[in-house]
Protein backbone atom coordinates (compact mmCIF):
# COMPACT_ATOMS: atom_id res chain seq x y z
CA UNK A 1 0.00 0.00 0.00
CA UNK A 2 2.56 2.46 0.48
CA UNK A 3 4.38 1.50 -2.68
CA UNK A 4 0.86 2.28 -3.93
CA UNK A 5 0.24 5.64 -2.63
CA UNK A 6 3.70 6.94 -3.75
CA UNK A 7 3.13 5.78 -7.32
CA UNK A 8 -0.26 6.70 -7.67
CA UNK A 9 -0.66 9.81 -5.31
CA UNK A 10 2.77 11.20 -5.42
CA UNK A 11 3.57 10.99 -1.44
CA UNK A 12 6.98 10.98 0.12
CA UNK A 13 7.72 7.34 1.44
CA UNK A 14 7.67 8.66 4.99
CA UNK A 15 3.91 9.97 4.21
CA UNK A 16 2.99 6.87 2.42
CA UNK A 17 3.96 5.04 5.55
CA UNK A 18 2.28 7.32 8.56
CA UNK A 19 -0.58 7.14 6.35
CA UNK A 20 -0.73 3.38 6.33
CA UNK A 21 0.05 2.94 9.90
CA UNK A 22 -3.01 4.49 10.96
CA UNK A 23 -3.80 0.79 10.20
CA UNK A 24 -3.03 0.79 13.99
CA UNK A 25 -5.74 3.09 14.84
CA UNK A 26 -8.06 0.39 13.66
CA UNK A 27 -6.56 -2.63 15.20
CA UNK A 28 -6.65 -0.30 18.65
CA UNK A 29 -10.50 0.41 18.00
CA UNK A 30 -10.65 -3.53 17.69
CA UNK A 31 -9.15 -4.17 20.88
CA UNK A 32 -11.27 -1.21 22.62
CA UNK A 33 -14.67 -3.10 21.20
CA UNK A 34 -13.38 -6.44 21.14
CA UNK A 35 -15.80 -7.88 23.60
CA UNK A 36 -19.19 -5.75 22.79
CA UNK A 37 -18.13 -6.98 18.99
CA UNK A 38 -17.85 -10.39 19.76
CA UNK A 39 -20.82 -10.90 21.90
CA UNK A 40 -22.92 -8.91 19.21
CA UNK A 41 -21.85 -9.77 15.96
CA UNK A 42 -20.19 -13.50 17.02
CA UNK A 43 -17.21 -15.28 15.50
CA UNK A 44 -19.01 -16.36 12.37
CA UNK A 45 -20.43 -12.72 11.00
CA UNK A 46 -17.58 -10.57 12.81
CA UNK A 47 -15.08 -13.26 10.06
CA UNK A 48 -16.98 -12.39 7.31
CA UNK A 49 -17.51 -8.72 7.81
CA UNK A 50 -13.66 -8.65 8.38
CA UNK A 51 -13.38 -9.76 4.49
CA UNK A 52 -15.55 -7.50 3.18
CA UNK A 53 -14.38 -4.21 5.22
CA UNK A 54 -11.10 -5.19 3.98
CA UNK A 55 -12.57 -5.49 0.50
CA UNK A 56 -13.69 -2.33 0.65
CA UNK A 57 -10.53 -1.04 1.72
CA UNK A 58 -8.76 -2.42 -0.84
CA UNK A 59 -11.43 -1.02 -3.17
CA UNK A 60 -11.05 2.31 -1.73
CA UNK A 61 -7.14 2.60 -2.38
CA UNK A 62 -7.53 2.14 -5.68
CA UNK A 63 -10.58 4.51 -6.92
CA UNK A 64 -10.06 7.19 -3.51
CA UNK A 65 -9.55 10.38 -5.78
CA UNK A 66 -7.06 11.62 -3.55
CA UNK A 67 -4.54 10.39 -0.98
CA UNK A 68 -7.20 11.07 2.29
CA UNK A 69 -9.27 8.08 1.42
CA UNK A 70 -6.00 6.12 2.20
CA UNK A 71 -5.94 7.10 5.65
CA UNK A 72 -9.67 5.98 5.95
CA UNK A 73 -8.78 2.89 4.59
CA UNK A 74 -5.81 2.67 6.07
CA UNK A 75 -7.41 2.41 9.81
CA UNK A 76 -10.27 0.04 8.39
CA UNK A 77 -7.78 -2.03 7.44
CA UNK A 78 -6.65 -2.42 11.01
CA UNK A 79 -10.26 -2.79 12.37
CA UNK A 80 -10.86 -5.44 9.82
CA UNK A 81 -7.74 -7.13 9.49
CA UNK A 82 -8.47 -8.07 13.43
CA UNK A 83 -11.88 -8.87 13.09
CA UNK A 84 -10.74 -11.80 10.85
CA UNK A 85 -6.89 -12.28 13.18
CA UNK A 86 -9.12 -12.27 16.49
CA UNK A 87 -11.25 -15.09 15.82
CA UNK A 88 -8.82 -17.08 13.75
CA UNK A 89 -5.99 -17.02 16.89
CA UNK A 90 -8.63 -17.56 19.30
CA UNK A 91 -10.23 -20.84 16.82
CA UNK A 92 -6.29 -21.70 16.97
CA UNK A 93 -5.43 -21.95 20.76
CA UNK A 94 -8.37 -23.86 21.34
CA UNK A 95 -8.04 -26.40 18.59
CA UNK A 96 -5.72 -28.77 20.53
CA UNK A 97 -5.93 -27.98 24.31
CA UNK A 98 -3.46 -30.48 25.35
CA UNK A 99 -1.09 -29.36 22.90
CA UNK A 100 -1.76 -25.45 22.94
CA UNK A 101 1.73 -23.96 22.35
CA UNK A 102 1.82 -26.18 19.58
CA UNK A 103 -1.34 -25.11 18.17
CA UNK A 104 -0.65 -21.76 18.38
CA UNK A 105 2.93 -22.23 16.77
CA UNK A 106 1.75 -23.64 13.88
CA UNK A 107 -0.85 -20.99 13.10
CA UNK A 108 1.67 -17.70 13.80
CA UNK A 109 3.60 -19.68 10.77
CA UNK A 110 1.16 -20.77 8.50
CA UNK A 111 0.70 -17.03 9.13
CA UNK A 112 3.84 -15.97 8.60
CA UNK A 113 4.24 -18.13 5.58
CA UNK A 114 1.34 -17.34 3.99
CA UNK A 115 2.45 -13.37 4.15
CA UNK A 116 5.49 -14.13 2.76
CA UNK A 117 4.13 -16.10 -0.29
CA UNK A 118 1.64 -13.69 -0.88
CA UNK A 119 4.41 -10.70 -0.73
CA UNK A 120 6.31 -13.19 -3.11
CA UNK A 121 3.36 -13.17 -5.69
CA UNK A 122 2.50 -9.77 -5.26
CA UNK A 123 5.83 -9.03 -6.38
CA UNK A 124 5.75 -10.89 -9.79
CA UNK A 125 2.11 -9.53 -10.42
CA UNK A 126 3.41 -6.07 -9.55
CA UNK A 127 6.33 -6.59 -12.41
CA UNK A 128 3.22 -7.99 -15.02
CA UNK A 129 0.42 -5.80 -14.24
CA UNK A 130 1.24 -2.77 -11.67
CA UNK A 131 0.51 -2.61 -8.20
CA UNK A 132 -3.39 -1.39 -8.86
CA UNK A 133 -3.95 -4.95 -9.88
CA UNK A 134 -1.83 -6.32 -6.45
CA UNK A 135 -5.38 -4.43 -4.47
CA UNK A 136 -7.59 -5.37 -6.96
CA UNK A 137 -7.25 -8.88 -6.06
CA UNK A 138 -6.80 -8.61 -2.43
CA UNK A 139 -10.08 -6.56 -2.97
CA UNK A 140 -11.67 -9.90 -4.69
CA UNK A 141 -10.16 -12.92 -2.71
CA UNK A 142 -10.44 -11.39 0.98
CA UNK A 143 -14.17 -11.54 1.14
CA UNK A 144 -14.13 -14.81 -0.11
CA UNK A 145 -11.59 -15.97 2.45
CA UNK A 146 -14.23 -14.46 4.96
CA UNK A 147 -17.17 -16.25 3.61
CA UNK A 148 -15.08 -19.55 3.43
CA UNK A 149 -13.54 -19.43 6.79
CA UNK A 150 -17.08 -18.45 8.59
CA UNK A 151 -18.27 -21.40 6.88
CA UNK A 152 -15.81 -23.71 8.12
CA UNK A 153 -16.82 -22.13 11.32
CA UNK A 154 -20.10 -23.20 11.27
CA UNK A 155 -19.54 -26.32 9.86
CA UNK A 156 -17.36 -26.79 13.29
CA UNK A 157 -19.38 -25.05 15.79
CA UNK A 158 -22.59 -27.35 14.20
CA UNK A 159 -20.84 -30.86 14.80
CA UNK A 160 -21.09 -32.32 17.56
Amino acid sequence: VPAYLQERHGLSSTMAGLVTSLFALGALIYVAKARWLVERLGEVKLVRLGGWVLCLCYVTYVLGGHWYWAMMASALCGLGYYFIHAVLQTNATQMAPAVRGTAVSLFASCLFSGQAFGVAAGALLVDQFGIGWVLILAAVILPLLGQFFSQSLKRHKAAP
